[in-house]
């Protein structure tokens, strides 16, 4: 369906649902930079907590970033089950890795 959409004008795929098996790694790999990604990063990780939200972080975001346009978020919303403090982690390692200081809060 992909080609379809970008033969249509589509220059924008969000949400990737890792839940469902969607990769943005390999989305970027077969559709090079036709596309601008969003999402991806798997909302499971932050129930795990930050040792699972640091390798999601290191496996998707340097490799996307430095390949063409993404939007770094989850798939989706955040899931009921995610904590605050998860959830902060999250956002502040985000806030990191797109070098962009330290979080304020």
């Amino acid at each position: 369906m992909i080609p379809l959409l970008i033969e249509a004008g589509i220059t924008l795929l969000w949400p990737l649902e890792r839940a469902a098996g969607t990769d943005p790694l390999k989305i970027r790999q077969q559709y090079g930079h036709d596309l601008c990604l969003g999402g991806g990063f798997d909302k499971r990780a932050l129930i795990e907590g930050p040792a699972a939200i640091e390798q999601e972080m290191a496996r998707l975001v340097p490799q996307l970033l430095d390949d063409g346009v993404h939007l770094v978020t989850i798939d989706h919303r955040v899931p009921p089950d995610v904590s605050y403090e998860s959830f902060l982690y999250y956002m502040r390692l985000k806030i990191k890795v797109l070098g962009m200081g330290d979080a304020p809060w």
